[in-house]
């Protein structure tokens, strides 16, 4: 029998530091070099987090995402299970704040 409590709890705050960490470089390769030569390499997931950071709704859109769906997925990597599950049901606040969070360490002209 494996141990299934991991995902059920929510990632501390060093595995929170290391996504947005890990965003926000992508975030900055595609400002530099564009979607062309990452959106077929990055999984789903990173994709659709690096665009939620740069507020790029075509992407989204690319990638047959809202800017729901996406925080939707990203709610439960980001709290695990049972806490993804309620900030879905709560309308998604603690998700759009973290996101928010790294949208707002990138300039509007930069996005």
């Amino acid at each position: 029998m494996s141990d299934n409590r991991a995902i059920f709890e929510s990632p501390d705050k060093d595995q929170l530091a290391r996504y947005a960490d890990n965003l926000m470089h992508r975030a900055n390769l595609v400002r530099t070099d564009g979607w062309d030569q990452y959106r077929h390499v990055w999984s789903c997931g990173e994709v659709i987090g690096t665009a939620l950071i740069l507020d790029d709704d075509a992407e989204l859109q690319r990638c047959g995402e809202t800017t729901i769906s996406a925080l939707e997925r990203w709610a439960f990597d980001l709290w695990g299970i049972t806490d993804g599950q309620a900030d879905t049901d709560a309308g998604l606040p603690r998700t759009r704040a973290w996101f928010d969070s790294l949208l707002a360490d990138i300039p509007p002209a930069a996005r």
